[in-house]
């Protein structure tokens, strides 16, 4: 038997399809609709920095951002990645989730140069790295790191950090000698002869900065008339290979020779005894042996008191030293030095009455330990003071009274004895300041050598022929 269709039935099934498919699109519409949305907007934060979290939530009809709730934390000292959870309930939706939160370095290194951001190089040379440093906040010292390049008026410095930050530096370089060379007098800048004698040049050095050496390039003029009184100057010029040039002049004077009245063989071999840096209670000692002995000498003082005045009272010559004998004061400026050169001239005058212009520098005219404090001040000063109607005397003849044997008599008379000569004019370096008691003891040894020997003993004056050194500064 042949089975009937129902078509009301399967009617009846495709609607309930048709209906059950068409709510779950609606429903699913619906939620889709009404669904919370997040989006991350801020992931990332420097080093250093707060971080505040920035989501936003939205569905089709409202911002639902001020619903969400986050939760994490992160250490903005170090640079890493940390991880934030975030969450929100509205209605039937549970939304949560998780993202990352990034802290990252965007501070380059500091890069610095030692030296100058601009240096002048000699022409012939090849500039030498002065140095530099690059300190990161998060990496430290990576100087190791720093790239050099090396162009033709520049170097170029360059640095990364492990964050990829990148400073940069340049220093030019100026290829240019603008540095006059320097020309050195040996035996000093002034030269006294006598008249009659010959003149026989002490010499001279130049030098230069670029160049090195250049005293092959020195060009002297002038001529001394060695028979003739007068004052001679001789000028001293040298260029580099830049062109840049330095004149020096030489001051000669020729003086009449001082006439004698000792028999032990002409203006040579005379004994200037000379003590530097009294008054002190070893210049009474000094004072009395000089006075049993009938001998003069010469007191280049630091100071001026009763045995300042007995010793000018009785023939000696007091000359100047120094008010301070403060050699970082002193060789400080020329200003300084005339103003403590004024000060012992001063106290001097106000003692004795007399104004003295004979003078000795605190450590000779030869000193070097006035580069410290002032380069080229003694060239100046030597010339300077016979500008200024001074003599000064250096010495030729050491008892190292000052030296290692200050408190040895016995070697401070073999110091002056065995340098003694009758073909020179001795000026005899010592010492009467308070700490000097073995020169006051070596003292009348001394004299009754000299007496033994034919040497007569004088004190310095204006016609004394000068003995000096040569100036290294």
């Amino acid at each position: 038997m042949k089975r009937k269709y129902n078509r009301d039935k399967f009617d009846n099934r495709w609607i309930f399809i048709i209906l059950v498919t068409a709510f779950v699109l609606l429903f699913s519409g619906l939620y889709l609709v009404f669904m919370p949305r997040v989006r991350i907007t801020n992931n990332e934060v420097a080093i250093g920095e707060e971080y505040k979290p920035s989501i936003k939530c939205y569905n089709l009809f409202s911002d639902l951002s001020s619903k969400v709730k986050v939760e994490g934390k992160i250490d903005n000292t170090k640079v890493g990645e940390y991880t934030y959870n975030y969450k929100i309930k509205y209605f039937i939706y549970n939304v949560s989730g998780k993202y990352k939160v990034k802290v990252v370095d965007k501070v380059g290194p500091i890069l610095e140069l030692k030296g100058d951001s601009e240096k002048k190089v000699c022409p012939n040379a090849k500039y030498e790295e002065e140095g530099y440093s690059a300190i990161d906040d998060n990496d430290g010292d990576i100087s190791d790191k720093v790239a050099i390049s090396e162009l033709e008026d520049k170097i170029i410095y360059k640095v990364k950090d492990s964050s990829g930050n990148e400073s940069i530096k340049e220093r030019k370089i100026i290829y240019k000698d603008e540095e006059s060379p320097s020309i050195e007098l040996k035996g000093g800048n002034t030269v006294t002869i006598y008249l009659g004698s010959k003149y026989t040049e002490p010499g001279y050095s130049a030098s230069d900065l670029c160049d090195g050496d250049i005293t092959d390039k020195v060009v002297s003029t002038g001529t001394v008339d060695t028979e003739k009184i007068g004052t001679y100057t001789i000028s001293y010029e040298v260029s580099d290979s830049s062109d840049n040039k330095t004149s020096v002049e030489r001051i000669v004077k020729v003086i009449k020779r001082p006439s004698n009245n000792y028999s032990s063989g002409g203006a040579d071999g005379i004994i200037y005894l000379t003590f530097d840096d009294g008054p002190s209670f070893v210049t009474e000692r000094i004072l009395n042996i000089l006075d049993e002995e009938g001998v003069k000498a010469t007191f280049f003082v630091c100071g001026a008191n009763s045995y300042t005045s007995r010793a000018y009272n009785s023939g000696h010559t007091i000359a100047l030293h120094s008010n301070s004998h403060d050699y970082s004061y002193i060789y400080a400026s020329s200003s300084n030095f005339f103003s403590d050169l004024t000060a012992i001239s001063d106290k001097v005058y106000n003692v004795t009455g007399y104004r003295s212009n004979i003078i000795r520098f605190p450590g000779g005219s030869s000193n070097t330990i006035s580069k410290r404090y002032s380069i080229g001040i003694m060239s100046y000063l030597t010339t300077e003071v016979v500008n200024r109607g001074y003599t000064y005397f250096d010495w030729n003849v050491d008892s190292n009274d000052a030296g290692g044997d200050t408190y040895n008599s016995n070697k401070i008379y073999s110091n002056v004895v065995n340098n003694l000569s009758h073909n020179k004019t001795n000026v005899v370096l010592m010492h009467d300041s308070g700490g000097h008691s073995s020169t006051a003891d070596a003292l009348r040894s001394i004299i009754q050598y000299g007496k033994n020997n034919g040497y007569e003993f004088r004190a310095i004056t204006s016609s004394t022929p000068v003995v000096r050194h040569g100036v290294n500064n």
